[in-house]
C-alpha cells in the first residue's frame, strides 16, 4: 500500500475519526482482504509514532464534546494518544501542517475522544475478514522510547495481572498454584526483561473455564496487552493437588508463549513450578480417559 492509497482511505473519515466514520473504513478494509489491512495498519503506525508527543504535550485543545464554557484541555494521558489519530484522520494537509507547526493544535476544535476506535478499525476490518481476532498491538499504541522500556524493566509495581474464573468452581489446589506461579514469575527479574521488549506497562490475562468451545485473543491497547483465554473445564477431571498445581503452571505457560508469539517477543523464561506441583503419569493418563469413557457413557442413558 503506498501513502497515496492509504491516505485516500483516510479521506473516508471526512476528516474525523468517531464511532459514525470509523466503521465505513473497517468495512472498505474487510473488502480489501487481510494483507491489505496489515498494510494499512503498518503505514497508520508509523504517521502516528511520527507525531511528536513531547511537542504536543500539555497544549490546551478543545474537543467538540466539551461543554461551551469548559477550558482546554492540556493534552496529557489519554488525550495525548487520542489527539495523534485525530490529526491523522483530519487528512494529509492537517497532519503535515501539525508536524511543521504543532501549535496550529491549539487552533482547532477537534473530535479527539473517540478517536482511537480509527486502531481498532483495523481489529474490526481483520475479524471481519478472517474470522479470527487480531493478535498483537494495535496501530500506534506501542512505546518506543527506551526510558519507558527501562522503566517497565526495573519497576517494582505489578506488570502480570491473571484473572481465572469458571462456570463451575475451581478446584482450590488450582488456583492456589496459578497465584503461586504469578508471584514468581512477577518478581523474577528475567521475566521483567522480557516483559520490557513489549513495549507496554502491563499484562492483563483471563482465563475463562467452561464447557464451550475454547479461545484465544491478544490485544494492546493503551499501554496494556489484554490477553483472553476459554479453556475447557473437563481438564481438572482426576487430578490430585500436585497434578492440578502442575496443570495452572503449563497453563500459564502456554497463555505467556501465545502473548510472546502474539506480540513477536522473543522466547520468555521458564514458567516456574509449585514444589508440590507432579506431572500427571501414562497411568493416570490412562485413568482420566477411563473415567471420561464411564461419564459419556452415563450421559447416553435413558
Amino acid at each position: 500500500m503506498t501513502e497515496e492509497e492509504f491516505w485516500s482511505l483516510i479521506d473516508l473519515l471526512e476528516g474525523v475519526a468517531n464511532q459514525r466514520t470509523t466503521p465505513a473504513l473497517a468495512e472498505t478494509l474487510a473488502r480489501e482482504g487481510k494483507d491489505r489491512i496489515e498494510e494499512f495498519a503498518d503505514i497508520l503506525a508509523a504517521m502516528v509514532q511520527q507525531i511528536e508527543t513531547e511537542t504536543l504535550s500539555r497544549i490546551p485543545a478543545r474537543d467538540v464534546n466539551d461543554p461551551p464554557d469548559a477550558p482546554p484541555v492540556p493534552l496529557l494521558g489519554d488525550a495525548l494518544v487520542n489527539i495523534r489519530y485525530a490529526i491523522v484522520a483530519a487528512g494529509r494537509s492537517q497532519y503535515q501542517q501539525i508536524q511543521r507547526n504543532p501549535d496550529r493544535v491549539a487552533d482547532c476544535t477537534w473530535n479527539f475522544s473517540e478517536s482511537d476506535g480509527l486502531a481498532e478499525a483495523v481489529s474490526m476490518a481483520y475479524e471481519k475478514t478472517t474470522g479470527e481476532p487480531w493478535l498483537g498491538p494495535l496501530p500506534g499504541f506501542g512505546m518506543d522510547d527506551p526510558r519507558e522500556l527501562a522503566a517497565i524493566a526495573e519497576k517494582d509495581t505489578p506488570w502480570l495481572i491473571v484473572a481465572v474464573h469458571g462456570d463451575r468452581d475451581i478446584p482450590t489446589a488450582y488456583f492456589d498454584a496459578a497465584d503461586t506461579v504469578v508471584e514468581m514469575v512477577q518478581g523474577d527479574p528475567q521475566w521483567k526483561t522480557w516483559w520490557s521488549r513489549s513495549a507496554t506497562h502491563d499484562l492483563a490475562i483471563e482465563i475463562e473455564y467452561t464447557s464451550q468451545a475454547e479461545r484465544s485473543s491478544v490485544t494492546t491497547r493503551r499501554g496494556r496487552v489484554q490477553a483472553s483465554f476459554r479453556r475447557n473445564d473437563s481438564r481438572f477431571r482426576g487430578l490430585n493437588k500436585g497434578g492440578l498445581a502442575y496443570l495452572a503452571a503449563t497453563d500459564l505457560e502456554a497463555v505467556l508463549t501465545l502473548v510472546s508469539t502474539s506480540l513477536r517477543l522473543p522466547s520468555p523464561p521458564e514458567v516456574p513450578r509449585p514444589a508440590h506441583a507432579t506431572p500427571p503419569t501414562r497411568r493416570d493418563g490412562v485413568a482420566r480417559a477411563r473415567l471420561e469413557e464411564l461419564r459419556q457413557r452415563h450421559r447416553k442413558r435413558p
